[in-house]
């Protein structure tokens, strides 16, 4: 039997029904200072709380202890584990697991840098299940197809928390703030965050994203997965997931603490991808 393991930066839409056992490695996440364990002892809507106050807010990788019992506790229950982390050029989880691996001779083990975070993230979770269900030979290119098969498309009303990470610089966000423009951002498959456009008006940062989806998804069928921060983001996304067919729809993510701490919980996007 097979196992999934992923770390709590990968949102999974409410009441989606994973279909092989999966864990889940929560990340550090820390306000003003106060260690919580994501998604374990502070729940989204008390971390945006926080945020929207002011508080300092940042995250760090999992416990490793933790991480070396459970991985271990999995290699010997289970006839291989499959484990999908937020991309290594955002993250040092993927670099602490392998050395985990390697340190501790976990053999039936594949690590997955799932090259983004949060829902496309979560859409490589959800291809590798479909793929672990159908019996398909898992294998570096089936993993180089979900990423390079999905796109993530997002926008922030806040640049604020990309200029503190370093994802903007300061005078790319001084200008955004001044001519109050939104950005429309994505991660590349290298797993970096880039721009693909901006607009003033949210209705016109909608109709982008969902023009540059489509046209992205030459697919003969395609899914999508949305994802919000606060709750008046999910009018925004509504609004955004209705330029697509219902049935295409795999689920709706609340973006959690440890992704929201270097966005804000200003969001909102989709991934869209080959079913």
């Amino acid at each position: 039997m097979k196992a999934v393991v992923f770390d709590s930066s990968i949102d999974v839409p409410v009441g989606y029904e994973f279909k092989v056992p999966v864990f889940m490695l929560p990340l550090n996440v820390y306000v003003d200072g106060k260690e919580y364990r994501d998604k374990v002892n502070i729940t989204e809507e008390e971390f945006y709380s926080q945020a929207i106050l002011g508080k300092e807010v940042r995250t760090s990788l999992p416990n490793f202890s933790e991480t070396v019992e459970l991985l271990t506790k999995l290699s010997k229950e289970y006839d291989h584990i499959y484990i999908v982390t937020i991309s290594s050029k955002l993250s040092g989880t993927w670099n602490m697991i392998r050395l985990v691996l390697q340190q501790f001779d976990i053999k039936n083990a594949t690590l997955i840098d799932s090259k983004s975070g949060s829902v496309k993230s979560f859409y490589v979770v959800h291809r590798l299940i479909n793929d672990i269900l159908n019996e398909i030979e898992i294998s570096e290119d089936i993993f180089r197809k979900y990423i390079e098969e999905s796109l993530l498309l997002f926008t922030v009303t806040s640049l604020d928390y990309l200029e503190k990470g370093g994802r903007i610089g300061k005078a790319k966000a001084l200008l955004g703030k001044l001519l109050r423009i939104k950005p429309i951002l994505s991660t590349d498959t290298d797993g970096q965050v880039h721009s693909t456009g901006s607009a003033r008006s949210m209705k016109h940062v909608i109709e982008i994203i969902a023009e540059q989806a489509k046209k992205f998804a030459d697919f003969e069928k395609y899914v999508v997965v949305g994802g919000y921060g606060l709750k008046q983001m999910k009018e925004h996304l509504d609004r955004l997931l209705s330029f697509f067919p219902a049935g295409s729809l795999v689920g709706i993510s609340r973006i959690g603490p440890a992704v929201s701490a270097h966005v804000g919980p200003e969001v909102f996007g989709l991934v869209i991808g080959k079913a």
